[in-house]
């Protein structure tokens, strides 16, 4: 990749993950993009820090402590719920900072004015979150049955989930950025609202798989992100030289 300076690729995860779960992306990527993945509230280094209490109020925390992530160039990727958390963050990028991001890239997940979680009270109980759970795949039903995962992991998940819930824009900012859409061809989500939250073309691709695809598909993906950044990257330097 022809990049001179390395371009931050901020990674927002989907509901239950952590940096852990993406670590091994940033070896799927060259060495010209500088691979950052968000931290939640409730997980790993941050098992101790109390959720916030609406999805809106985590991005403004995500901005404030990641505020550096967002100056100059750098593009934005979210998967899942990860998409409506970056999202956010992208507005108050340009709210707050004047910059979009170069590009942003949302998998598996609808958009901001869909509602994304209806199923706020099957989390409850450890049940209905293992209903939850089956029904978006990617965790093994050994997983499911084992107590003590379900234990550590019912708060976490529980938690995402919960803010997930209470979500829906209605507001429909755009972002002043293109937005590239990435699905997995088996999956039931619907992503055709997108198009609303910008004044560029979206782009829509499909990959094999389901929910999951990126982590099915992961060098494909980095690859195909990669290229469009690269695109962009130069358009933007072609622009202003």
């Amino acid at each position: 990749m022809s990049i001179v300076e390395k371009l931050p690729l901020v990674c927002f995860p989907h509901a239950g993950s952590g940096t852990l779960y993406y670590s091994k992306w940033k070896f799927a990527l060259s060495d010209g993009i500088d691979f950052r993945v968000v931290q939640y509230p409730l997980r790993e280094q941050r098992a101790n820090t109390p959720m916030p209490a609406s999805l809106p109020l985590l991005a403004r925390d995500i901005f404030t402590e990641l505020v550096d992530s967002f100056r100059g160039t750098y593009a934005i990727w979210g998967h899942s719920m990860g998409s409506i958390i970056g999202y956010e963050v992208a507005k108050l990028c340009q709210q707050r900072l004047d910059d979009p991001p170069l590009m942003f890239f949302t998998s598996g997940s609808a958009a901001p004015c869909d509602r994304g979680f209806t199923s706020v009270s099957d989390l409850d109980t450890q049940e209905g979150i293992r209903r939850v759970l089956r029904e978006y795949g990617g965790l093994s039903e050994e997983n499911l049955a084992d107590p003590d995962f379900m234990n550590f992991f019912a708060p976490i998940i529980g938690g995402d989930l919960r803010l997930l819930g209470g979500y829906q824009d209605l507001a429909f900012a755009q972002l002043q950025c293109p937005i590239v859409v990435m699905k997995g061809r088996d999956d039931r989500v619907v992503t055709d609202q997108w198009q609303r939250y910008t004044e560029f073309p979206v782009e829509t691709t499909e990959f094999d798989g389901g929910h999951f695809f990126v982590e099915e598909r992961r060098p494909e993906v980095a690859a195909f992100m990669e290229s469009k950044i690269q695109l962009m990257w130069q358009r933007k330097r072609a622009s202003v030289s």
